[in-house]
């Protein structure tokens, strides 16, 4: 170097500084800051908030060093030879480094294995495979649309799986696991990818497969950090990122300052579970934080995150619940991908992998697959495994493949006549027994969605309980009244918290929660509940959380201590009031419940708490309370109550639940069936409300529903009106039925005396099908408002829009367009006999200026004049994607369709079909 000041050397020599020790820029940092040459402040201005690359850094430092002067030159150059001493010690500090983050794949690897996912205890046989991740079924897009849910988001899952044969118009494409793992681990990655799927669908399952894999890679250069929201709950002090990483990743300590300071877009940073985050996130007010080292709010910190503030450059993964992703402006996600669950292979091959055969797990798709209510939920992969729980358990001894599965028998009986056959076809064999032999009254009997959560639960007690894996199944099931009965303390106090929590839409409860229903861990331990309720064991504090491992699970225990309550005489919704009550000896308990059942009467009582569920799910539209009311539904059916025979009082009101003693107590009660019924035909209720009704019909095995559904199948097959002239039409029942039928792409209603209230009623399908033909039908313009609400939903597929004859006019005409003009699907518009006139053709004039997606609009007959015809051969100078217009039978004159025909000439592409 040139002899002079340090400035001076500082200024003169920038070029070979740069070039020569930009490498060393960190270690210069740390000693000039460590020596009080620099500032907290000068370290985060050469840093740049952790985007700049190692050349910049030391450009920084060169001017930070210059601007402060001869001394802080001076002491630059004194460093300098202890950095240079310690470069050879390089080599040894990025093997460190490699150890690390070996040992950080190890650790990750063993928590994100397969058999970590939730499952049932029992071991699986030896002769079955590993288990292994089933792929799930995505779909990725740019950016996202916020798509407000009125519906229970179980009834959305199967919605994308409806018509897979057609190509998708939209910018949604079908993904599979292998595509999003390259793209996340992928150097520089997608920024921010939203993952957005209902509970259960696997996004969790897809984290955890992700991380699994890349564990496995030791080639990827990418860095994963993954962080669940449910942790996140857990710290209510402020804390910096650094410091919270080191509570996670204890292992990392030595190194993480390098992972968070240098070349940020290896770092894969994982949040799961948006949803569930207690805290605000403020996205325009919170302060804006750089340095992974300031203590900070942990809100304030992942808004910091998401917006790029903290760690710039690196990729995060997010995942969500439908209803929670508008949390996350949209002009941040950079992709937007929706888990849709199992396709029906993968349902398939779920049931293939956990069954404990081959055979027995194709015996429950069987199954599974003809029963359309089972398979519509069956998307959902968490219920495909409470469906094989239920249905085999997961284990030997439940089917007739295994030997431990048979009855004892007669001995004068033939070997073939004793073998036990499947628990999906006859009671002989334990499986069977889960249902307390009500196969014997009917060997076809269609078990409901209840039937199978009361089997599951039944499953998990009978099977799971402390020493009860190695006993004889059949002699369990035979003690299984006993074990139920013991359980009923610990299972009223769980569906109490779940009952609670799903009032006050609350998934997530600390150890307060269940002292104050006395509930305790030994509790849960004792009876076996860990596939009911999990323990958080990934605390990154002391505290501790509890979840159910599914919300369906929280919605059936919560039902389950709502009938329990309601038939024992106690007012479910009181008793979480106060706990005072609890605490009351049971036999003055018993005398308080008698009392009150005498004063106000068993069956006017459970009427009134009934009818307040209900009402509750009425008031609250936005779809959460469904399940619940499905299950209540079932579960005051007697029939199904016997698969928990021990956990139910025997004493019943032979009154409260059948027209005749005599009867058999096969459907749920009357009044319940009337309370259904007159919600049916409330006009109060949104149309997904009237839908799940209809659910709770079915659960409730409404002996007038099969009947009336096959009358709604005889009007989508266009039988003649003679064969269902006397049919009294809800629509939301031909709502419910096309809910189960995912292979129906046309619906056509034409001529059966549809309303606007009907359509309304048909709302939440009207979206789904490719062609909805609808002529013939009094719709008028408040039936034009609803298919305008059809064709504005984010996921519509409708291509062919057939509304001839349907009373429209120009008022209805008007409402279509303004909707068409932010739908890009419909392709084929048909609207004759609508008596349009000219008004009309002017709003579908201004309609072609701008979309680009119609091929096809037939306008016969609608009293369209030469002026409309000029206003839509003016738009059409503009609009060149249309191919087809008809305009047979209007008042055009001569002169009219002379120029009609003219204008036509000089378009090939497009055809006007006009008659003088």
């Amino acid at each position: 170097m040139a002899v002079g000041s340090f400035s001076e050397q500082v200024r003169e020599s920038r070029v070979e500084l740069v070039e020569d020790w930009s490498k060393h820029v960190m270690s210069l940092l740390e000693l000039l800051f460590q020596a009080d040459v620099l500032t907290e402040e000068d370290v985060s201005l050469v840093r740049g908030g952790g985007c700049l690359g190692d050349r910049d850094r030391m450009r920084n430092l060169l001017d930070v060093l210059y601007g402060r002067g001869e001394d802080a030159c001076c002491a630059f150059f004194k460093v300098m030879p202890r950095v240079q001493a310690a470069s050879g010690t390089n080599i040894s500090s990025q093997q460190i480094l490699r150890e690390h983050l070996q040992r950080h794949r190890d650790i990750l690897g063993k928590e994100h294995s397969p058999k970590h996912s939730g499952s049932i205890k029992a071991k699986a046989p030896s002769s079955r495979k590993a288990r292994s991740y089933t792929d799930i079924t995505l779909s990725k897009r740019p950016g996202y649309e916020v798509n407000l849910q009125h519906q229970h988001e179980a009834a959305m899952v199967g919605e994308y799986f409806r018509g897979q044969t057609q190509e998708s118009e939209g910018q949604e494409e079908i993904c599979v696991f292998r595509e999003m793992y390259q793209n996340q681990l992928s150097i520089p990655g997608d920024g921010l990818t939203l993952l957005s799927g209902v509970a259960g669908s696997g996004k969790t399952t897809v984290v955890r497969r992700l991380v699994h894999e890349w564990s496995s890679q030791t080639d990827s250069e990418k860095i994963i950090l993954s962080l669940s929201f449910r942790e996140l709950n857990l710290v209510t002090e402020p804390e910096s990122l650094q410091g919270l990483l080191l509570m996670h990743y204890s292992h990392l300590k030595p190194v993480i300052t390098g992972i968070l300071g240098d070349k940020l877009e290896r770092i894969l940073l994982i949040l799961d579970g948006l949803d569930e985050f207690r805290f605000p996130l403020d996205f325009t007010r919170t302060p804006k934080c750089s340095d992974p080292e300031r203590v900070q709010l942990v809100g304030a910190m992942v808004v910091n995150l998401i917006k790029g503030n903290l760690l710039p450059g690196i990729t995060i993964l997010l995942t969500s619940r439908p209803h929670a992703v508008s949390k996350v402006p949209s002009e941040l996600v950079n992709v937007f991908c929706s888990v849709l669950g199992f396709s029906p292979a993968q349902q398939q091959e779920f049931f293939r992998q956990s069954c404990v055969s081959v055979q027995a797990g194709a015996e429950v798709w069987d199954y599974v697959s003809t029963h359309k209510p089972l398979h519509l939920m069956c998307h959902i992969p968490a219920f495909c495994w409470i469906v094989s729980t239920a249905l085999y358990n997961g284990s030997p001894g439940l089917t007739k493949h295994e030997p431990d599965a048979t009855v004892p028998v007669d001995s004068n009986k033939s070997p073939s006549e004793s073998e036990p056959c499947s628990a999906l076809h006859s009671s002989a064999d334990p499986s069977s027994m889960l249902m307390n032999g009500s196969a014997l009254k009917s060997s076809v009997r269609t078990l409901t969605i209840t039937d199978i959560y009361c089997c599951f639960l039944k499953s998990i007690l009978v099977f799971h309980g402390e020493g009860r894996e190695e006993d004889s199944r059949w002699h369990l099931l035979q003690d299984a009244p006993r074990i139920l009965q013991e359980s009923r303390p610990v299972l009223k106090g769980l569906g109490a918290l779940a009952f609670k929590g799903l009032l006050e839409r609350r998934f997530l409860f600390d150890c307060s929660d269940l002292s104050a229903l006395s509930l305790d861990r030994a509790d849960l331990s004792r009876v076996f509940m860990v596939e009911i309720l999990k323990e958080d064991r990934t605390s990154l504090i002391l505290e501790k959380s509890f979840y159910f491992i599914h919300t369906s699970i929280q919605e059936y225990l919560a039902a389950l201590y709502f009938v329990l309550e309601s038939l024992s005489g106690s007012d479910p919704f009181s008793g979480l009031q106060s706990y005072t009550i609890k605490l009351l000896p049971s036999a003055l308990k018993r005398v308080l419940c008698s009392t009150t059942k005498k004063l106000h009467g068993a069956k006017r009582l459970l009427k009134q708490h009934v009818r307040k569920a209900l009402l509750w799910s009425e008031q609250h539209q936005s779809g959460h309370m469904d399940l619940f009311c499905r299950f209540v539904s079932g579960l005051l059916v007697p029939q199904t109550r016997l698969t928990l025979d021990g956990l139910f009082p025997r004493r019943t009101l032979p009154s409260l639940f059948c027209a005749s003693p005599a009867s058999t107590p096969s459907t749920a009660p009357p009044f319940l069936l009337s309370l259904l019924r007159s919600q049916l035909r409330s006009c109060s209720l949104c149309p997904e409300r009237q839908v799940n009704v209809c659910h709770c019909l079915y659960e409730a095995r409404d002996p007038g529903l099969s009947q009336r559904l096959q009358s709604w199948l005889q009007v989508l097959a266009q039988k003649p009106q003679s064969e269902h002239s006397s049919l009294e039409k809800d629509w939301s029942e031909l709502a419910f039925l096309l809910q189960l039928s995912p292979d129906l792409e046309t619906l056509k209603l034409d001529c059966q005396g549809l309303d606007a209230e009907g359509l309304r009623r048909l709302l939440p399908m009207l979206p789904l099908f490719c062609t909805l033909s609808l002529g013939q039908n009094p719709l008028g313009p408040e039936g034009a408002t609803v298919l305008s609400r059809a064709l504005r939903t984010p996921t519509c597929r409708v291509e062919r829009l057939w509304v001839v004859r349907t009373g429209l006019g120009c008022e209805g005409v008007r409402i279509l367009t303004e909707a068409l003009k932010d739908n890009q699907t419909v392709v084929d518009l048909r609207m004759a006999i609508n008596d349009i006139g000219d008004t009309g053709a002017g709003y579908l004039a201004d309609l072609l200026k701008t979309n680009c997606a119609l091929k096809d609009i037939r306008l016969r007959d609608n009293q369209i004049t030469d002026k409309g015809a000029e206003l839509l051969m003016d738009a059409l100078t503009e609009n060149v994607t249309l191919q087809y217009l008809w305009l047979f039978d209007n008042k055009i004159t001569k002169d009219g369709v002379k120029r009609l025909k003219e204008f036509s000439k000089t378009r090939t592409n497009l055809d006007i079909k006009v008659c003088f």
